[in-house]
This record gives C-alpha cells, structure tokens and sequence, in this order.
C-alpha cells in the first residue's frame, strides 16, 4: 500500500472515529474520546448500534483495521442507517420498561419501532375486524337459515289456510243447501196443514147442515 494511501486511511479513521464519538454524545450525551469509539461495544460501553439491515455489515469490522471504503461507508451512513443507541434499549430500539433516558427524536430506530408497534396494532385490530366477520358470517348464516325454516313453514301455513278455505267455501254450500231444504220442507209442511184445516172446515160445515134438516 502507497505512502498516500496510508495516510488517507490513517485521516479517513481518524476522522471516523470523531464523527462517531460526536453522534454518541448528540445522541445519548455520553463522552466517548475518539480513540476508545467501538463498533462492536460492550454492555459497560454505555453505548450501542443500531444499523438497517442493509447495512449490516458495517459493525463486522473492527475500526482499527476497517478499509477505507468501510471508513467512508459509515461517515455517509451515520446519522441516517447507523445510529447510537443506549444498550439499555430492547430488542425494537426502545427503551426497555422504567427506563426513558436516551430517547431519541428523529431517531430512524425509533421510528422503525413505531411503525412495527403500529403494524402490530393494525394486525391485532385487523385480527379483531376479521374474528367479528367471522361472528357475523356465521350469525348470518344462522339468521339465513331460520329465514328458509320460517318460509318453508309460511308455505305449509298457507296450503293449510287454502285448504281451509276450501272446505269452508264447501261447508257454506252445504249448509246453504241444507236451509234451501229446510225451508221447502216447511213450506210443504204449512201447505199441508192449511189443507187439512180446509178438510175438517168443510166437514163440520156439512155435519151442521144435516143437523139442522
């Protein structure tokens, strides 16, 4: 490796180092002098790294022996794919329960995590709307059903109503003939009667006659 690469490598780390001690202090207020900045930090660090995971790659290597193209990688990516993160964060990039120290605004992990906490909740509503539907479909076709029931029964309803109506259309027919009967029937027996009263009339009208000759 030429002298001026060398010494292009030497002030592309040097200056990488700085910028990433000025963001952990921006970010979470912690003083990290440059040569101690560690891309792979312990717990007792203070700090951690939070990177896309396009970019992984990024805190695979150590900065002491990073290449110049990782060194320019990490000062384009800092700030925007790269963050520092308090390692006392959970897994989502927020911080872990009781502790609110070191949050971040404008923070691509906390955003990252708004967004999954938010598609969490649509999913968990999503879940909710899709078990009420299913409710609803099913007492759909419960109400659906008992409506076939219902009609097949109105049907029933009305053949039986019809016949009804049948036999009672006959009923009257019949009792009108049997008053059409009834009344010849008394009207032949006040005809007979009026006969009878003009015989015995005419008998007792003769027998006085006779007495008198």
């Amino acid at each position: 490796m030429s002298k001026s690469s060398n010494q292009k490598r030497f002030q592309l780390r040097k200056q990488c180092r700085e910028a990433l001690a000025a963001h952990i202090f921006n970010r979470l207020h912690l003083v990290v002098p440059p040569e101690r900045v560690r891309l792979q930090p312990r717990p007792e660090d203070g700090y951690a790294w939070s990177v896309t995971n396009t970019n992984a790659a990024l805190l695979k290597s150590n900065l002491s022996s990073a290449t110049i193209n990782l060194y320019q990688k990490i000062l384009k990516e800092l700030g925007s794919s790269l963050e520092a993160v308090n390692p006392h964060f959970n897994t989502c990039g927020l911080p872990k329960e009781g502790f609110r120290e070191g949050i971040m605004d404008g923070s691509f992990t906390a955003e990252i995590c708004e967004l999954k906490a938010a598609n969490s909740r649509i999913e968990v509503e999503l879940e909710r709307t899709r078990s009420r539907l299913d409710d609803c479909h099913r007492e759909s076709n419960t109400l659906r059903a008992e409506a076939n029931h219902l009609r097949h029964d109105r049907q029933i309803l009305e053949s039986e109503n019809e016949m009804l109506r049948d036999k009672l259309v006959e009923t009257r027919r019949g009792i009108a003939g049997a008053m059409q009967t009834l009344g010849s029937l008394q009207s032949e027996g006040t005809d007979i009667a009026l006969d009878d009263n003009d015989s015995q009339s005419s008998a007792f009208g003769s027998h006085a006659a006779s007495s008198e000759i």
